[in-house]
């Protein structure tokens, strides 16, 4: 007997739930990347949880605002990491003498921030124990959903309603222009890829609905990476007067053409 829609997206979860607690257990050079990895594997199964929608009943809001929460308290880590990977991008892009050097010096302020961030972090949750507790209450929970109560008909709504959010996100970015908008954009873009890649993972094959573009949702990443990059620099001021105006133009430049390229394509 093939197995049901609810149960594949229920193993998937659970998988995911378990790769975020092993993430969040890599130790030195790759404790950062394991904190992007375990906040990408709670996202995903919050994309589970939004499929279900109230076929899971009250019991999957908790869970998803716990898995929110967790999410939320790793942001910072994420953002210091994502600001030494968007000026490794910036570096590869850009090779002018001029700009290599400024961005250099921007690396070595963000290289320090991230180290910075995570010793603080490790000061407040020895290894992240706390959290990977947390996650194993969530783990233990998560089975006692009613998952059978989800069908095909009910996955079909739900990708159909998240698809209708991202054009009303994106008819709201494009006639503002401010990054919140772009920053929202993103979000629900996200939540559409991650909640088709549940699908596809799973093998549940919904033929109304079609595949996203993947190339807009990287685009609009890049752009946000870029938005993190200018809140930091504006704040700190221990780059050289000359480099900052430099570093300013090139990220105002570059978030421009990134948001162009992502509503060319959209």
């Amino acid at each position: 007997m093939p197995q049901q829609a609810g149960d594949q997206l229920k193993a998937y979860a659970l998988a995911q739930l378990q790769r975020a607690m092993v993430c969040l257990g890599w130790r030195g050079s790759r404790a950062h990347e394991g904190v992007h990895q375990a906040r990408k594997s709670m996202r995903r199964v919050r994309a589970c949880l939004a499929l279900g929608e109230s076929a899971l009943g009250a019991g999957a809001s908790m869970l998803d605002d716990e898995l929110s929460k967790i999410c939320e308290s790793l942001s910072n880590l994420r953002d210091a990491q994502a600001r030494v990977e968007s000026l490794d991008r910036l570096l590869e892009k850009h090779p002018d003498v001029e700009i290599h050097a400024c961005l250099n010096a921007a690396k070595r302020l963000a290289v320090a921030a991230r180290a910075e961030a995570m010793r603080n972090e490790q000061v407040v949750d020895k290894d992240f124990l706390t959290r990977r507790e947390r996650l194993q209450v969530v783990l233990a929970a998560m089975p006692i959903l009613p998952w059978q109560h989800i069908n095909n008909a009910r996955l079909t709504l739900s990708m159909q309603q998240s698809m209708q959010v991202c054009e009303q996100a994106a008819e709201i970015a494009l006639n503002s222009g401010k990054e919140k908008d772009w920053h929202r954009l993103r979000r629900r873009r996200r939540r559409l890829i991650q909640q088709h890649t549940a699908l596809e993972n799973c093998h549940i094959e919904l033929p109304s609905i079609a595949a996203p573009d993947r190339k807009l949702g990287t685009l609009l990443g890049e752009a946000q990476d870029i938005s993190i990059l200018r809140d930091f620099f504006r704040q700190h001021t221990a780059m050289s007067e000359e480099n900052q105006k430099r570093l300013r133009k090139l990220l105002k430049r570059e978030f421009g053409h990134l948001s162009a390229e992502a509503m060319a394509g959209r």
